[in-house]
This record gives structure tokens, sequence and C-alpha cells, in this order.
């Protein structure tokens, strides 16, 4: 009830603060969740196709009207299947990542 209370004076607040404070403070809150999906996605087997996969991503790059997040998995794939191929076959017969 407090928070319902305080609430319209914490949307003026926010409506009159600059954009770019905003985008700030979403960052901020975004950074544990970045931490967390890198922990998770360089933590184990397929890191080179992950780190491709995000490279690519973030990068913007657009071909024939397909965006990024598409050519990132694609690549990422490629990687994986080309240069990473004993850890996809370690993943695939269930073998334990610290047996590596």
């Amino acid at each position: 009830m407090v928070f319902g209370l305080f609430a319209p004076v914490v949307v003026r607040l926010m409506l009159a603060a600059p954009p770019a404070f905003l985008a700030t403070l979403g960052g901020l809150a975004m950074l544990k969740v970045l931490q967390s999906s890198f922990v998770a996605a360089f933590g184990g087997r397929v890191t080179l196709a992950a780190l491709v996969t995000f490279v690519v991503t973030v990068s913007g790059v657009t071909a024939f009207n397909i965006g990024a997040p598409f050519w990132g998995l694609v690549a990422g794939v490629a990687t994986a299947w080309l240069l990473e191929r004993d850890d996809l076959a370690r993943d695939r017969a269930g073998e334990p990542v610290e047996a590596r």
C-alpha cells in the first residue's frame, strides 16, 4: 500500500529524468542477468561458438533483410560444427564437463 501511495510521485520523477539516466538505470539493473548468462554460456563446452553467437548478434549485421539474431545463431552453429566437433561429440556421448 505504501508503494501504491508513492507510485505517482516516482512516476513523475522518472518522467522528468533525462533519457540517458533512465538508460543507465536499466543497464545497471541488467548487469546481474548478463553476468549469469555469461557464466552459463562460457562455463562448459562449445564456448567459442557461444562467443561467436554473442559477437555476431551484438554487431547488428543485417543480410537479405534478416536481422542479427538469426545470423548470430547461424554463425554459432557453424562455428560449433566446424571447430568444436570434439566438444559436440562429448556432449552427445553424455560425458561430464569435468572429464575434459
